[in-house]
């Protein structure tokens, strides 16, 4: 171990001396040039700084010796499966078997898997033949970690980041002469994530007034605000909260919590899908009593609550297929439900921006009296996304 060290002390010295003559050569050259009449070729200047540049690379590098005597002087990609990836100035990709690297130092810091799954992380200093030591940022090198035990490495990733993500979409319909009608439509979506955190927002409002004098035809609106905290990479715990109204279901507010488990099925750019279900509690507020109701204008009851949301691309993220549905089951009376859905489609233009033809079926199983138990649409859409 001593003459090991020894002996890259005394090349990191020579390399360092190396340098200081080519540096000093460089610097003479240089002061020759700007201050009297050209006297030697470009081509010394050229191939000192090619030479010094190359110098530097090589006293820099990691280092992989081969069992059969080889030298590598590059840099660790990764390792997995019995095989490391290896990169040199005259290779990008240079892919070694695992069991024939006899020694192994790194310049940077390495991220290495054992077989009960210990994480372990640093620098790849001198070693016997057929082990590592990683030597850590911080404290003492950890003991000899024999090669056949490594299952993978690989460089740290780097600390993960708040994510931002938004979508915007909206339809607008004005209509003058023999009808008159004033239509909007326009939702919001909002997540900010950072593993094992994530919260949404989404936000809908839809405005119709028809007429002469206008007056509503539609106008309701709903918030939902949702917060996940992941305790395994698919398993999640949620909190969510919602608030609605529909003047034309003379619903003033319906104002909902509730609380539970998720299971994240898919999560990539390409598809996603997540269940959650849990324990809630719904009030909803009306514009007068109803009959229905005990002649009263409000209804309070605990409930279970779901939520299924689904998006995935097709054709080469030619067209994004959505769906979304929740809903609300009282434990109380079990005549007592809700449901609402939202689905459709999403074709890409250009720099975020998209069309998108939407299907909405809002089910209210309990409703205020004299009002039907559904409420439906299709609605196009011009929106934008980052």
């Amino acid at each position: 171990m001593g003459k090991g060290r020894n002996r890259i002390l005394r090349l990191t010295l020579s390399a360092n001396f190396l340098l200081a003559l080519i540096f000093l050569h460089f610097l003479r050259v240089f002061f020759t040039r700007a201050f009297h009449p050209p006297r030697q070729s470009n081509r010394i200047i050229g191939f000192s700084l090619i030479l010094m540049v190359l110098l530097m690379s090589y006293a820099h590098a990691d280092e992989v010796i081969m069992k059969n005597g080889d030298r590598l002087k590059g840099e660790v990609v990764s390792m997995e499966a019995g095989k490391l990836i290896f990169k040199t100035p005259y290779a990008n990709r240079n892919v070694i078997p695992w069991d024939q690297v006899k020694r192994l130092t790194s310049e940077k810091t390495l991220e290495i898997s054992l077989p009960d799954k210990e994480t372990l992380k640093g620098k790849a200093i001198i070693a016997e033949d057929g082990a590592l030591i990683l030597k850590p940022e911080t404290g003492p090198a950890a003991p000899p970690i024999p090669m056949g035990q490594v299952i993978a490495m690989a460089r740290p990733k780097p600390p993960d980041e708040w994510k931002f993500t938004t979508r915007i979409s909206a339809g607008l319909n004005i209509e003058h002469g023999n009808t008159e009608k004033q239509t909007f439509q326009g939702d919001l979506n909002l997540e900010l994530s950072k593993y094992p955190y994530r919260i949404k927002f989404y936000g809908e409002l839809n405005r119709e007034k028809a007429g002469d004098p206008p007056v509503d035809t539609e106008n309701n609106g709903l918030m939902n605000l949702d917060f996940n905290r992941f305790i395994s990479k698919k398993w999640y715990l949620f909190g969510n909260n919602q608030a609605q109204q529909d003047k034309f279901e003379d619903l003033n507010l319906l104002w909902s919590v509730a609380a539970g488990a998720g299971y994240q099925v898919w999560e990539s750019k390409r598809k996603n899908f997540t269940l959650k279900i849990g324990p809630s509690y719904v009030s909803e507020r009306y514009t007068k009593p109803m009959v229905s109701m005990d002649n009263k204008d409000y209804r309070k009851y605990a409930a279970g609550f779901w939520a299924i949301d689904f998006d995935m691309w097709f054709f080469e993220r030619f067209l994004q297929v959505f769906h979304h549905d929740d809903g609300y089951l009282s434990f109380e009376d079990t005549h007592v439900w809700r449901l609402r859905t939202r689905t459709g489609i999403r074709i890409p233009i250009t720099h975020g921006f998209f069309t998108s033809l939407q299907y909405n079926y809002n089910w209210v199983n309990a409703p205020a009296d004299g009002k039907l138990r559904y409420d439906s649409g299709i609605l196009f859409k011009l929106g934008w996304g980052l």
